[in-house]
């Protein structure tokens, strides 16, 4: 599993996990407890602390023009049209629309073969880039941030949020949300009939990286980032 280059440890991520218990949300170690919080979910990520809670509905919309509600919704938005029943070729295992989840492969294979013909250029139609840059904020929030175990697939819900207007996008509290999503799944981890673990998980092992610096490889992955990478150098530096 990788994050920008960075492969998430395994190991690490269930080590902590083990240890993590969801009557207080906290690591039990053998020096005591210890937690990640809000701070170091908004130094890791930049993402905001204050604004409204992130709340998703998979209710569907209104059918409209003859197509099911989620179905005309994503085509209004993004110019493309979902198949209502079956699978797009051999290779899809699924139908891309189903159940009020979209399958964000499918979805991100449109628009790269899409842009492989119209690549995208300065000259480009400011809703043309629009698009790709929503398509873009499902992958990181359905396959990053908010992933599921079945991380193909995002809840339909959270399209009115990525479809709103970039100035509503940032009310949100997306720190919180963050933070919420990781203590749910680090609950879930903890059971043990359960083997897996999603969400962010890079950062729980970078926050372990920073109060653990033992753990943390001997050659700093930040070094060979951009110096504007919004993680460079402050992956290290949460309190």
């Amino acid at each position: 599993m990788h994050f920008n280059g960075i492969q998430i440890d395994r190991q690490l991520i269930t080590a902590l996990a083990e240890r993590w218990r969801k009557e207080t949300h906290c690591f039990n170690f053998r020096e005591g407890e210890a937690t990640i919080t809000l701070k170091d979910v908004a130094i890791l990520t930049h993402l905001p602390i204050d604004g409204k809670p992130v709340c998703v509905s998979d209710h569907p919309p209104e059918d409209c023009d003859g197509m099911p509600g989620w179905h005309h919704f994503i085509h209004s938005h993004l110019g493309v049209k979902v198949p209502v029943k079956g699978c797009v070729d051999a290779t899809d295992r699924m139908p891309p629309l189903r159940k009020h989840q979209v399958s964000i492969t499918w979805l991100t294979k449109y628009f790269r073969n899409h842009y492989e013909s119209h690549p995208l250029t300065e000259e480009s139609p400011e809703d043309e880039k629009e698009r790709y840059a929503r398509v873009y904020l499902i992958g990181m929030i359905g396959g990053v941030f908010f992933s599921k175990k079945a991380s193909n697939l995002l809840s339909c819900g959270w399209l009115r949020i990525i479809f709103s207007s970039w100035e509503e996008m940032g009310e949100y509290s997306w720190a919180s949300a963050c933070l919420a999503m990781i203590y749910h799944n680090l609950c879930n981890a903890s059971l043990k009939a359960v083997r897996e673990v999603s969400g962010a998980m890079f950062i729980v092992q970078f926050w372990a990286w920073e109060h653990m610096p033992w753990l943390a490889p001997a050659q700093r992955p930040d070094r060979d980032w951009p110096i504007d990478h919004p993680l460079r150098g402050e992956a290290y530096e949460a309190r």
